[in-house]
């Protein structure tokens, strides 16, 4: 049987193809699809630039809308809005409420002055300021004032202070009690960078640790001499040896040019206003020992300065100007940001490092050392970078022992560091330590950003 022939189309059956014959046909017929293919792919971005354009033109007409009613607003009625002056650091000390700052329990407050209406904001860990509160031992201490600072920033983190003769005072802001062995930092720090002295170094005396006699204060050394290094004349706060130091190696103008770099005899820049603390050198060689080893009444400091020097051991040499408000607001707008900056680099940041063993002898096997046993094995304080240095000695007339610590605690990165200053007036009897509070304010802040 013979097979039915296809039907062709017209075209076909005339020999007719649509992209022409052969090879020109086909590359004809190649174009033609790519052609095709590429313009849908277009198709999308067609649409999003459509999209694009009629937002602009939406855009457009929005503008000119507004344009056109602020223009027609400004030829009916022109109301001025007065712009709040933003306060400078003296103005925002003029306005604060000194009272409301001790013992604060609100990390912010309200109050009206000059009929404007203001809220500050301060910096304070309400944790940890509510955990010193609620600790303080104040059955036995005639005075305390604790203070607590980032010393990378100068941000207060707590300030609490007691006072039986004066309630109404702020103790961490008062300069008036006797700095005692706190100023061997400073003594240590002229040692240390004019004198030529290392922490090693090799350092001797004569009679006890905790006396200043003159005969302690000639260079001899005999069958009596007691040989130490200048950390652990540090860490167990030997006055023989700071008193020598000061006589016999810095003088009277080193002294006083250290101390003045630590900021004695100085304003401190702060929110709140905080007394000098005073150093005075005398002429006489007795009393340059006596200021050299802190064995004196005459040279005073405060907690806060106290824990700024802390803070610049732990800060390479820089100190930093403490704040306690971040941000303050008049009537709704904010007319104050804190502005963090350091005051100067007061020592080397070589030095600092020294330093940091001075300090940290002080708690492992000095002066501090019995308010520490244990923390070679304490989940918190075993990994910490800690040092201080304690200060003691009596009143006039025996019944008020003041004890000082001054202290840092780090990680070991340097990603969160605290610096403290504590003192504490004892009445008859000892009670809760300086150097007590100090730790268990570093467990409590390390407890609770970890």
């Amino acid at each position: 049987m013979f097979k039915r022939k296809p039907k062709l189309h017209n075209y076909q059956s005339r020999g007719y193809q649509p992209f022409g014959r052969g090879w020109r046909g086909y590359q004809k017929k190649i174009r033609i699809y790519d052609e095709r293919r590429q313009t849908l792919r277009r198709i999308p971005w067609y649409f999003v630039g459509l999209v694009i354009f009629a937002f602009l033109i939406k855009g457009g007409f929005h503008l000119l809308e507004k344009r056109m009613l602020s223009a027609s607003a400004d030829h009916t009625v022109s109301i001025y809005v007065p712009e709040v002056t933003p306060l400078d650091h003296n103005s925002i000390q003029a306005i604060l409420p000194i009272a409301r700052f001790n013992n604060l329990d609100t990390k912010i407050f309200d109050f009206k002055r000059d009929n404007h209406s203001y809220q500050i904001h301060t910096s304070l860990n309400m944790t940890l300021q509510k955990g010193i509160m609620n600790a303080l031992d104040t059955r036995h201490a005639n005075r305390i004032g604790i203070i607590v600072m980032e010393p990378d920033t100068g941000r207060i983190l707590a300030m609490v202070s007691h006072d039986d003769d004066d309630p109404h005072s702020n103790a961490c802001l008062k300069a008036d009690l006797p700095a005692a062995s706190i100023f061997k930092i400073v003594t240590a720090t002229a040692a240390l960078e004019a004198g030529g002295l290392e922490y090693q170094s090799r350092m001797a005396f004569n009679g006890g640790k905790f006396t200043l006699y003159r005969n302690q204060l000639v260079d001899q050394e005999n069958q009596y001499t007691n040989y130490t290094s200048l950390k652990d004349s540090f860490a167990e706060s030997i006055n023989p040896v700071f008193g020598k130091l000061g006589k016999n190696l810095l003088g009277k103008s080193l002294l006083e040019n250290y101390a003045h770099a630590y900021l004695f005899n100085c304003d401190i820049e702060f929110d709140l206003p905080a007394e000098q603390s005073f150093l005075e050198i005398s002429d006489k060689p007795f009393n340059l020992a006596e200021i050299a080893s802190g064995f004196n009444r005459t040279t005073t400091i405060s907690p806060l300065h106290a824990a700024m020097i802390a803070g610049m051991v732990a800060n390479g040499g820089k100190l930093v100007k403490p704040s306690i408000v971040d941000v303050a607001s008049q009537d709704h707008k904010t007319v104050y940001r804190r502005q963090a900056g350091a005051l100067s680099q007061a020592i080397r940041p070589l030095t600092t490092e020294s330093l940091q063993k001075l300090m940290n002898a002080t708690i492992t096997s000095g002066t501090a050392r019995n308010q520490f046993v244990g923390i070679s094995t304490d989940p918190i304080l075993s990994r910490l970078d800690m040092g201080g240095k304690t200060g003691s000695i009596n009143n006039n007339r025996r019944q008020i022992r003041y004890d000082w610590f001054a202290g840092y605690a780090s990680n070991p990165d340097g990603s969160e560091k605290i610096a403290v200053g504590i003192i504490v007036a004892h009445k008859e009897y000892i009670g809760k330590r300086a150097a007590t509070y100090f730790r268990e304010i570093v467990s409590r802040y390390f407890e609770n950003i970890n």
